[in-house]
């Protein structure tokens, strides 16, 4: 049941009426181009038939269209369009104006309606129940309510600062510095260890290591790319996966405190004879906040316990459903039977991305992980019968 429902809510742009087109570097893709003259022929086949098979796994997974309108109403109209599909979670194509990429023109409305109803539901928390309960004499109880909530609030938005802020990282910042160290020619192969196939991004032009991917909204490669989220104007990675799982744990957990304490003390008040109404709305928002971000983050703490991503999660639902009517190849980080390379036991899973320090799996501050972003661990029985070699 958990994980059904886990798939739903990680459905991203899981829409019957997706409207996303192909990326416009993928309508008349030249496999001849000369990017790769120096490597030897046969690696370059190869690399070039893992990159087609990343490119339809990938499509399958996209959230949000790139393919563009020349309607000059449309692009007038995008900054509120935008918006409606940040909300929806609905695919809509970009204006002929725009590159993919600059999103974050109008990226940052999303933002400002996260902190738009933070602000609403603090303040009318503290203005009209805590004050209330002040007012009525019950020092205490305001007191207990209060201290945990701006203990809440404090991480709550730090965290939330974080991931906007934090870049998720991408696979040239990240290899700049190893490539600076070795004598390797990019031509000839990535200078990082794979587990997987090697993969060229011919829209970035640069190697993508294993689990990263190209996000068309942001037109860049992202490592350990988990989904692109309008919420925090950008994409969820590596870099800033860690505070995305605390935020909407935060999240959960202050609206949760905030429904509790709310409707506790207008019951025990006596309703609207005690309380103004805006304590209704608190309510109601504070519990469909509670109920939907809770189930979101229940789902991110199952697949970080699977060391599994969100579009890795898509693309194995997809092959197991076709799977069951035709065989199949896998996803590239799963094996024949269904298991994940990199999925090394529940411990590990959560210690790779959340650290080592426990104090620190509660605190948005920053902590060095065991793995760069570019070069994972792997589980070695999986890794037997996964049945390949690690290219150095």
């Amino acid at each position: 049941m958990l994980e059904r429902t886990a798939n739903r809510i990680l459905a991203v742009g899981g829409h019957p009426f997706r409207i996303c087109c192909k990326h416009p570097n993928e309508q008349h893709r030249n496999h001849n181009t000369e990017e790769l003259q120096q490597q030897q022929q046969g690696l370059h086949h190869s690399t070039r038939r893992n990159d087609n098979k990343e490119e339809e796994e990938e499509r399958e997974t996209s959230a949000i269209g790139c393919c563009k309108t020349d309607s000059p109403m449309y692009s007038r109209c995008w900054p509120f369009l935008f918006l409606f599909s940040a909300i929806t979670d609905f695919p809509l194509p970009l204006p002929s104006d725009k590159k993919p990429g600059q999103h974050r023109d109008w990226g940052w409305m999303p933002v400002l309606v996260v902190l738009s109803i933070t602000a609403f539901l603090y303040y009318g928390y503290l203005d009209q129940v805590c004050l209330t309960l002040i007012h009525l004499g019950a020092h205490v109880q305001a007191t207990i309510y209060l201290v945990p909530l701006h203990l809440w609030l404090i991480l709550l938005l730090t965290s939330y600062a974080r991931v906007v802020m934090k870049e998720p990282g991408t696979p040239r910042k990240a290899m700049m510095v190893m490539m600076e160290r070795t004598d390797m020619i990019l031509q000839t192969k990535p200078p990082y260890k794979s587990i997987l196939p090697q993969r060229w991004c011919e829209t970035c032009q640069w190697w993508k290591p294993d689990r990263a991917h190209h996000c068309r909204v942001c037109d860049t490669c992202v490592l350990r790319m988990d989904h692109h989220c309008p919420w925090v104007n950008g994409c969820v990675g590596f870099a800033n996966y860690r505070y995305f799982i605390q935020f909407i744990c935060y999240t959960s957990g202050i609206a949760a405190w905030v429904f509790t304490t709310s409707l506790a003390a207008f019951i025990m008040g006596n309703g609207l004879a005690t309380y103004h109404g805006i304590v209704i709305a608190i309510i109601i928002l504070s519990g469909l906040i509670m109920t939907s971000i809770g189930i979101f983050a229940c789902s991110h703490l199952w697949l970080l316990t699977l060391n599994r991503t969100t579009i890795e999660n898509i693309q194995y639902r997809s092959w197991a459903s076709k799977n069951k009517i035709k065989s199949t190849s896998p996803p590239s980080m799963f094996t024949s039977s269904g298991k994940c390379i990199f999925n090394q036991g529940t411990r590990t899973n959560w210690i790779e991305m959340m650290g080592d320090r426990c104090l620190y799996w509660f605190l948005p501050l920053s902590v060095k992980l065991n793995c760069n972003g570019y070069e994972f661990n792997y589980n070695e029985n999986v890794y037997r019968e996964y049945g390949t070699l690690p290219s150095e």
